[in-house]
């Protein structure tokens, strides 16, 4: 355990993550990498992730610049290899076959911006901004990789029709309760599942706690981990 590290505690079910800033005697001093949070904890309760583990990688599609880049930032910091792309919603189905392709990714992520339309019925998919665009790019991408433990696949943004999504092949979709969704809920998913491992499914409760609506904005079908031991280490 050194400072720099990025940590969890034990105590709180590693609800949060943390970077160690400051240890003394058998203290670690704490800092929230989301919230604005300060801690310190007893050095046995902290978690740090295993090395040599070998976590899943992602490949990212964002109908955003300054919300990708903002994403990018968190894979960076969580230790998780991705690869970012912008592009229009409407053009994520023309792009996604070849990227698969390039990057062979363990996890997908389709999102940007989106809405149901004023006055706009919530099981319409002509109601919807972009949902049209993600249930494309969805089914473009189950094609390449049908098998939903092979690629994850978190897709739709803030009020997506969630269940259209998760019917057209979707692990993880936005939003069950037609809620805006925060920008690094994505992440938040995909860095679970990227740091589980492939023996394990996902415990869906406390991933979709950790989001900002929780089962509000995002839903989800029972998943693998993607992440893999190494040995010997």
């Amino acid at each position: 355990m050194k400072i720099g590290d990025i940590v969890s505690r034990k105590k709180y079910h590693q609800d949060i993550i943390f970077e160690v800033i400051d240890i003394q005697e058998n203290i670690c001093y704490l800092r929230g990498i989301e919230y604005r949070l300060i801690a310190d904890s007893e050095i046995e309760d902290v978690h740090l992730p295993q090395e040599k583990c070998l976590k899943g990688s992602v490949l990212h599609l964002d109908g955003d610049p300054s919300y990708l880049k903002m994403c990018m930032k968190k894979y960076q910091e969580y230790g998780i290899r991705a690869y970012g792309y912008y592009f229009k919603e409407e053009e994520f189905a023309s792009k996604i076959t070849n990227l698969l392709k390039k990057h062979n990714p363990h996890l997908l992520v389709i999102t940007g911006h989106d809405a149901l339309k004023k006055n706009g019925h919530k099981r319409n998919s002509q109601d919807y901004l972009h949902s049209l665009d993600f249930v494309e790019a969805i089914k473009k991408a189950r094609e390449y990789q049908p098998d939903k433990d092979a690629l994850v696949i978190f897709a739709g943004a803030c009020q997506s029709y969630y269940e259209l999504l998760v019917a057209s092949g979707a692990n993880f979709a936005s939003s069950p309760s037609r809620k805006n969704i925060h920008a690094l809920d994505p992440v938040i998913i995909t860095t679970q599942i990227a740091s589980t491992n492939i023996k394990e499914y996902v415990d869906l409760e406390k991933v979709i706690e950790k989001t900002s609506f929780k089962q509000l904005g995002v839903g989800g079908i029972d998943t693998r981990g993607v992440a893999r031991n190494l040995y010997p280490r």
